[in-house]
């Protein structure tokens, strides 16, 4: 058993036999992904992505990298938009964001590995991130206090 933070094969998704399934292709690109000395973790995560996506294709009858089309990854992306979660809530734009990367990482490798002919995955569009307010926004007692004015008296060139 692999220790902790090591890199772990997951289940074969699909036909493992076929040498050219979207199964075998995402390990060969894990390999090479390692072999670049990414994170395991990296290699991990991407994988687990991918595991979904690949999923979502068999649904459809889709095996191999060379049967998905840029539409295709269109439709999974309204997919991801759709789905929601346990709790009813949408995925947001951020987790969106990483469930399309990794895809867009996958079939770049293919194309550059002249496994498909050209990247699907090229000019998918990545939905916008939201722009979020720092958790700890300061009050007005926290403003006035000591260390934050001696900070500003610093910072401004005012101290008395």
């Amino acid at each position: 058993m692999p220790r902790r933070g090591q890199y772990r094969p997951k289940v074969p998704l699909g036909d493992a036999a076929d040498p050219d399934s979207l199964w075998n292709h995402m390990r060969r690109f894990s390999q090479w992904q390692l072999e670049k000395n990414y994170s395991s973790k990296t290699v991990e995560g991407r994988e687990t992505t991918l595991g979904f996506f690949i999923t979502w294709c068999l649904e459809r009858g889709l095996t191999r990298p060379q049967e998905i089309t840029k539409p295709i990854i269109e439709r999974y992306q309204r997919h991801l938009f759709l789905h929601r979660k346990k709790d009813g809530q949408p995925l947001s734009a951020r987790t969106q964001i990483a469930f399309t990367t990794p895809i867009k990482a996958f079939f770049k490798y293919l194309a550059k590995a002249n496994h498909i002919l050209y990247n699907p995955a090229s000019e998918i569009e990545l939905p916008r991130q939201e722009r979020r307010l720092p958790r700890h926004i300061l009050n007005a007692k926290e403003v006035t206090d000591e260390p934050v004015a001696v900070g500003m008296c610093i910072l401004t060139g005012t101290c008395r």
